[in-house]
């Protein structure tokens, strides 16, 4: 027989706060993945940080035209990562535990890890969660690669889809 001690007991049944890092590059089929992965967890909080993340190239013109252009085009490419990553978020929400709090946020294109390691630490996320997902360009590296070098909790990544 082994004794526990109440501190050990207590601390099984708190809640473990999951930050669930949502930025569009999932896999497909990450959502049954990343269900099972919550479900380990017994007592859970979990929140959605759903990341928009636009470029916002530099605008030279100073013809109106090209600048209502410039915006729309803007407003568009936002519209389409916002519906890319709601569907990964619509994917998750049949087996989240309870009432579960999306939060959006618009990010620097270059950069969401550094928006999400820094949410996670203020939010005080005891894990991370995050699809492993290929870099999106040849300089900026993977997502998930930036979580793991900046956060400063556990980061839980699933495997990329296999194929």
């Amino acid at each position: 027989m082994t004794a526990i001690s109440p501190e050990v007991r207590e601390s099984s049944r708190a809640v473990a706060r999951i930050l669930l890092a949502v930025h569009g590059g999932e896999p497909n089929g990450w959502g049954p993945a990343a269900r099972r992965l919550i479900a380990m967890w017994a007592r859970a909080s979990v929140r959605v940080l759903a990341i928009v993340a636009v470029p916002s190239p530099p605008f030279t013109s100073l013809i109106p035209t090209a600048a209502g252009l410039y915006r729309a085009a803007r407003e568009a490419w936002e519209d389409g990562e916002r519906k890319r990553v709601q569907r990964a978020i619509d994917d998750l929400a049949p087996a989240l535990p309870g009432e579960v709090e999306i939060v959006w946020e618009r990010v620097s294109y270059g950069d969401p890890g550094r928006a999400i390691a820094e949410h996670a630490r203020v939010w005080s996320a005891d894990v991370v969660l995050i699809a492993a997902s290929p870099a999106s360009g040849p300089w900026l590296g993977a997502v998930h690669d930036h979580v793991l070098r900046r956060a400063r909790c556990a980061v839980l990544v699933t495997p990329p889809a296999e194929g």
